[in-house]
């Protein structure tokens, strides 16, 4: 029998000698090395430092800087440096690392206490370069405790320019108390007036107490007293905007924000604009019925001289993007214009005002929010429809209010695209299919909801494809309308316009889509209508609903409208009308 087993190392004199020594021991050098064991000094080597802005971790040795030359200005013993790091009561720890030309200055809500232990009051760059300076920041969770393991800073600043600044887990809000008479929120916000080629961050937190009069959180990129010689890209999480009354023992009355309290202002033109969501702060569900939406969301508003891509992942609530802070006050107040805009949440209260054309335009959730719009009454007076009964009162969106939900102005628009905001349901009216899948089962049909709800589209001269699912309630697609003029008390409709090829699934229900077409004493549809020269192309699967509501620009009708209609079904059949001052069929 032969075995497999490997043989021994070791010589057969060896193994077959009796009282052999036992083999010989490491040496006991691990205990005298260099390297870290039980017994030497505990220096940290697991600092969070990454790279640039592509959160790769570096090279860094915590003991080299710790025992540099004691005249030489080293980070880790200050608050000031190329690396500076901190770590708060809870155990969250943060780096800020600043690579290429410039240091970083970092001071907490406790400045004299020798120790970075606190919320970040200020974050000031130095000494930086608009195209070589890179600036990263990290977070790391506590091991001890539970947290979201983010780190608050009350300001950031930097007048001179700073090529990348990225702070993952960093949040913008107010962490230290204001002098005696000073409004909350005073200092608060991201002053670059150098400009930043790549601003990223994780959210912005605005409480706003109209009780002590609290400012607004203000992220500024430039002087306006100087041209911004580059275009920034901005990038962050979410924006919590929440006003509300800390005194007030009652619900606040439905009254909108139009002042704002949140302001991203960029002197110059914003490349990007990615971020989240902007709506107000998540309160415990038996609190709700405190903060209405409509009352205590507060006003997102950017102000730039245009916007090339603009993109909201999530809902954006209350949110406006013009050149001043009031926007559609004038031809003066609109962007130059936006290359793209999509808007992948759902939307209430959403306004672009473009004096310029935007190339691409897209709402996946709708433009206006459906919650609480009632069509009409039954003939017992109750509101219908029937299926949205239930809804609390402090969901309900700006539409219910009889507000305006939604209004985008530009020259042209490129494409359009709206999706719908909801989904209904619907059961057969014969009894005899109400349970065609099985019995105590009610059969259902999933159908589109609104896709534009007391929304407001036009265009000065053209909009392109134009492609519409859903319900069309209370709401105008309008080319060949100045809203300017309109705003001024002249009359809007001024300029040859063209709008498709269009495609359109949905019920208009008083929604209207027109070309250079003016109503007859804000009716549409009357023989003394006034077609200009204005061109429909498209079909649609619709029927049309006049209940006899206004639409946001305070005509009443439902249909499409133009002097010319061609590519297919668009209804109503064309009525006589008055072109060019002259009556035709």
């Amino acid at each position: 029998m032969r075995f497999n087993r490997r043989r021994s190392d070791r010589p057969d004199s060896a193994r077959c000698r009796l009282g052999s020594n036992l083999e010989t021991l490491e040496g006991r050098t691990l205990l005298t090395s260099g390297g870290p064991h039980p017994f030497s000094v505990y220096l940290p080597k697991d600092l969070s430092v990454y790279t640039l802005h592509t959160d790769t971790p570096a090279a860094y040795n915590v003991k080299h800087q710790l025992l540099s030359h004691p005249d030489t200005q080293n980070s880790l013993l200050g608050n000031e440096g190329k690396i500076v790091s901190g770590k708060d009561r809870q155990g969250n720890e943060w780096t800020i690392v600043v690579h290429g030309p410039g240091e970083v200055i970092v001071t907490d809500t406790t400045p004299n206490d020798g120790s970075l232990d606190d919320a970040i009051d200020t974050i000031q760059l130095i000494g930086t370069d608009i195209h070589r300076t890179y600036v990263t920041g990290n977070v790391v969770g506590s091991f001890r405790v539970q947290t979201n393991s983010t780190t608050p800073f009350n300001r950031l600043i930097a007048t001179e320019g700073v090529r990348s600044i990225v702070l993952n887990g960093f949040s913008l809000g107010q962490t230290v108390t204001p002098v005696a008479g000073a409004p909350n929120n005073e200092n608060t916000g991201i002053f670059l007036t150098g400009g930043v080629q790549y601003l990223s961050f994780h959210d912005i937190i605005a409480p706003i107490d109209t009780a002590t009069s609290d400012a607004a959180i203000n992220v500024v990129i430039g002087d306006p007293s100087t041209p911004l010689a580059v275009q920034p890209s901005i990038h962050l999480d979410s924006i919590f905007n929440t006003v509300f009354n800390s005194t007030s023992t009652t619900v606040p009355p439905v009254v909108p924000v139009t002042t704002p309290t949140v302001n991203i202002i960029v002197n110059g033109q914003i490349k990007n604009l990615d971020f989240i969501s902007t709506t107000n702060d998540t309160v415990p569900a038996w609190q709700q019925f405190l903060f209405p939406t409509i009352a205590t969301t507060g006003r997102t508003s950017v102000q730039a001289a245009g916007i090339g891509h603009l993109n909201v992942a999530g809902a954006a609530t209350n949110f406006t993007a013009s050149r001043t802070a009031q926007p559609f006050q004038n031809g003066y107040s609109g962007l130059s214009g936006i290359k793209s805009a999509n808007f992948n949440g759902p939307t209430d209260a959403v306004g672009l005002d473009v004096n310029g054309p935007i190339g691409r335009l897209k709402f996946n959730k709708g433009l206006g929010n459906p919650t609480g719009v009632f069509l009409g009454t039954s003939a017992s007076g109750a509101e219908v429809p029937a299926t949205l009964y239930g809804t609390p009162l402090d969901q309900y969106g700006y539409a219910a209010a009889g507000l305006v939900d939604g209004q985008v102005t530009a020259t042209n628009i490129g494409s359009l695209t709206v999706n719908p905001a909801n989904v209904v349901t619907q059961s057969p009216t014969n009894p005899d299919f109400t349970q065609i899948t099985r019995q105590g089962t009610l059969f259902t049909v999933p159908r589109p909801g609104n896709a534009l709800t007391n929304a407001t589209i036009v265009a000065a001269q053209n909009i392109g494809k134009v492609q519409i699912l859903g319900n069309q309630v209370n709401s105008e697609v309008k080319s060949g309308f100045d809203y300017n003029s309109f705003a001024a008390g002249l009359e809007g409709t001024r300029a040859a316009s063209r709008i498709g090829r269009l495609h359109q699934n949905g019920t208009l229900i008083n929604g209207v889509t027109s070309a250079t077409y003016r109503p007859f004493m804000k009716f549409y549809g009357t023989p003394a209508d006034t077609a200009g020269p204005g061109t429909i192309v498209g079909n649609t699967k619709t029927i049309l609903a006049d209940t006899g509501a206004a639409t946001t620009l305070g005509n009443s009708g439902a249909g499409f409208f133009a002097a010319q209609k061609r590519g297919g079904y668009l209804p109503p059949p064309q009525s006589p009308t008055r072109v060019h001052g002259r009556l035709v069929k």
